[in-house]
Order: C-alpha cells, then structure tokens, then sequence
C-alpha cells in the first residue's frame, strides 16, 4: 500500500519514489494505474466532527439528495468528470463543475456505512494529526481507494468561500486527483500542486496541468462518447442523449440507501434498449435514489462508454405546466380590455391556494368564470371564445368597483383550488390542462350582444 498525501508547504512530501513522469514538457505525474468501469463510484462515510463540515443544509437541484460534507466531495470529484456537471456545471458559486475533457465520469454512491478498506472507494475522516498532512489517498488504486481527512483541521463545507479552515471540497479534489492516477504536479496553479495557500478554495477547479493529465491517463473525450443531454425526474424516467446502442445500454444510478462498505453500491439496471439511439425509457429501481443517474452503451467497456453523470431526482414530480395567458380580450363601452390573471399554484393535493382573477371589467355588473379542458378561439359574441365547448360554469359574482358611474374598477374572484379540492369534477385531476375565461354584463356593448369577455387562461393541475 502505497500513500501519497497532501501537505502544507512547510512539510516534505515522501511520495518521489512511486511517481512516474510521462515527459519532461509537463508538469503532472501519475503513480501508475487508472480505475475501469467497476472502480468509478465514489461514496463517503460521513463522520467528520467539525459542525463546519456539515453546515451547509441548503438542497440544491444540482446535486439532489445530500448536502453538506457529502455534497462537497460529489463536487470535488465530479470536478474531473468529462463534461460539465448536468449540462451547466451549476451549484458551485465558485466556479462551473465538470472541467477534465477526458473518458472518465465518476457515478456518485451516496453514504456508505463505515471507512471500509483500502479498496471500497470512500472518503472518511481519520482521528488525529500528522504533522501538516492535511490528507492521505491509499493505494494502488487499480483495485480500488479509500481516502482519508485528518481530524486536526477545521475542514468547511463552503458551497461559497471559506474565511477560515480548511475548504473540504477543494482538498478532495486533489485528492481524488491521486485516486484516479495523477501523482503531484510541479505546475504551482495546478490543483495536484502538494500544497495549498489560504483555505485550498482554490484547488477546487481543475487547471490546464490537470486536465492534460487525466486526458494522458484516460484519453482525451471521445466524439463518440455517450451523452446525456436531459432527463424528465418522473418514474419511468426518460433520458435523452446521444450515442446509446440500440439494444443492451445498462443505466446507472445512486444508491438510496446506506450502503454497506463492502461490495458494489452502484444500482444498475441492464438490458436496456434506446429509441434511435437518442432516446432512454427506464423503471427508476426502488432500491435507487437522488443522485446521478449515467447510461453505459453496449459497444465496449471503457470510459468511451460510459456517458456523463446527469443529476436526477426520480421522486420529484415533473414539473407542471404553469398559468398562461392566451387568447384575447373583448374590449368593453369604457374602452378597457378585460384582463384574467391567477395567483398561487393549482394542487390536485390542496397544499397551496390557487385564484384566478378578473381585472379592468365594469363596475357593479354581474359576471363568471367559466372552464374546459380544451382552448379556442373562435368569434363570439363580438369578442372570442378562449375555451371550447363543453364549457362549466362556476357561480355568478358582482364585480363591485366604484360604487356609482360607469368606469372599469370591476373585478373578479374564483377560488379554483377549493373546485379541485372538493372533488364535483372529476376531470380535474393530477396532469389535466384546464382553460379558464371570465364573461361579464356590459349593457353598453357597442356589439350589441351586452356582454364583456376577459382573455382566456391555461393551466395545468399540480400532483
């Protein structure tokens, strides 16, 4: 078992001897070796002492599931992943994530349930000091790593700057950097460099150096690479992409549960047809939870294989359709077109309230809203008609306004969640678009037909 470590620049490094330099004209060195397919997931047991460590419990979308320590370390080693991080390399207020270029994507595993061996792929704390060794990677790593923190520091989860301690994020990317074959690099901007300045935020982004070697070791990205280019969060989920074979893909994904510390964590679901090669339908694994989710083609077993890791939330529901204005209004006898307009979010479970409002139509006149399930347009009653018939009516309102003359203070109410709610329609239910339009006495109307019609608007309802 071989260590390297990662020290402050007052303590020597004793790690010469197992580095190999590819050639002189770079900076980086490798110590032999490169993790295959089965050696790519990355867990951690979370036993850092330092509140520091874990104070960070904002969710982010970007790295669903896990905040804090555990979300430090996903970030640190999907750092040197092939592309950016989700397509964007959100979540990080420091930089974009997903920066090494090369055949090499890591499948995130969540928790694992104790420091395992040297071989189980885990990051844990380790009680104690050693001088100004901040942290040590175990080796060779062919067969697996583990890598471990010194309890001494005061170690921070960010996601932003650190002011104090040890930034955990930056330090584990360079340590990762040892677990996927880098040695130390002579380049002083390069994250492998064996020593920090102020808190380490800085070795958090891979730099030139870096990349050219983890591309040396893994080759540069192959154009015919899998990619996953978006997925829908719902269950069976959708992964849309490039280069998945048309029979026989395997789709990765989290463990949603602590795993043991021993054996393979990763969830993987085989046998696994696209549609053109672009397209991916899949069962989410009960045993699956948040994290990434990647697609592994047919065509052979190496990194060119594998896809980029996409962030997934399977138990998220889809996001619905929301409010939208259409149609137009029919202008009344004050020169005023009635507008329609909502406020809050349409549940089918009553967790939220949802009106739809009526604006700028006569004052003191009688008026409703009206729905169906489908949209129109058509000419009606000088104006248009936004929804097709069948059409149901709610109860008649008074627009109230201005108490005498004639002026454009009126406006409308319907409470739509309490329709949903109360469950007299059963058309309105979880995913059904529903389209809405207020009508209104004008008895000026300079149609003739006395009446007043709002825009029409569209919604879908919320699970």
């Amino acid at each position: 078992m071989k260590i390297t470590q990662f020290a402050l620049p007052t303590v020597a490094l004793g790690i010469a001897a197992v580095l190999v330099c590819p050639k002189d004209s770079v900076a980086y060195s490798t110590i032999g070796g490169s993790l295959s397919l089965s050696q790519r997931d990355v867990r951690i047991f979370n036993n850092f002492t330092d509140t520091a460590a874990n104070n960070n419990v904002t969710a982010d979308a970007n790295w669903p599931g896990y905040t804090g320590a555990p979300m430090s370390i996903w970030k640190a080693c999907t750092e040197w992943a092939s592309e950016l991080h989700g397509g964007t390399g959100a979540g990080d207020p420091l930089q974009t994530v997903g920066s090494g270029g090369a055949n090499f994507d890591i499948t995130w595993q969540g928790l694992a349930a104790g420091i395992g061996g040297t071989n189980d792929n885990i990051h844990s704390e380790l009680s104690g000091s050693s001088g100004g060794v901040l942290a040590y990677t175990e080796t060779p790593i062919s067969d697996g790593w583990r890598i471990r923190y010194y309890s001494s520091w005061t170690w921070q989860d960010g996601p932003g700057s650190v002011s104090g301690g040890i930034d955990l994020q930056g330090v584990a990317c360079h340590e990762y950097g040892h677990a996927l074959g880098l040695g130390h690099s002579t380049d002083t901007a390069a994250t492998m460099y064996p020593s920090i300045s102020g808190t380490g935020t800085g070795q958090r982004s891979i730099a030139a150096d870096d990349i050219a070697g983890v591309q040396f070791i893994y080759g540069a990205k192959s154009g015919s690479k899998p990619h996953i280019g978006s997925v829908n969060n719902s269950n069976p989920l959708t992964i849309t992409g490039t280069g998945f074979s048309a029979t026989g893909n395997e789709v990765w994904f989290t463990n949603g549960s602590t795993s043991a510390t021993a054996g393979d964590p990763r969830i993987i679901v085989t046998g696994v047809s696209s549609t053109g090669g672009t397209s991916i339908t899949v069962n989410v694994p009960a045993t699956s939870g948040k994290g990434d989710v990647l697609v592994k083609n047919s065509a052979g077993s190496a990194g060119a294989n594998l896809s980029n890791a996409f962030p997934v939330d399977p138990t998220a529901p889809p996001a619905c359709i929301p409010p939208t204005v259409y149609c137009t209004g029919k202008v009344n006898s004050q020169f005023c077109s009635p507008a329609i307009g909502s406020t809050g979010t349409p549940t089918y479970a009553g967790t939220t309230s949802f009106s739809i409002t009526g604006t700028q139509f006569l004052n003191n006149k009688n008026g409703l809203l009206f729905y169906g399930l489908l949209p129109n347009g058509a000419s009606f009653q000088g104006g248009h008609l936004c929804v097709k018939l069948p059409v149901v009516r709610t109860s008649v309102q008074t627009s109230g306004g201005s108490p005498s003359g004639a002026d454009c203070t009126g406006t409308y109410s319907y409470d739509f969640e309490a329709l949903i709610v109360g469950g007299t329609d059963p058309n309105l239910i979880p995913g059904q678009m529903v389209y809405t339009q207020y009508w209104a006495r004008d008895p000026a109307d300079f149609t003739g037909f006395n009446t007043s019609l709002s825009e029409g608007l569209s919604f879908e309802i919320c699970p």
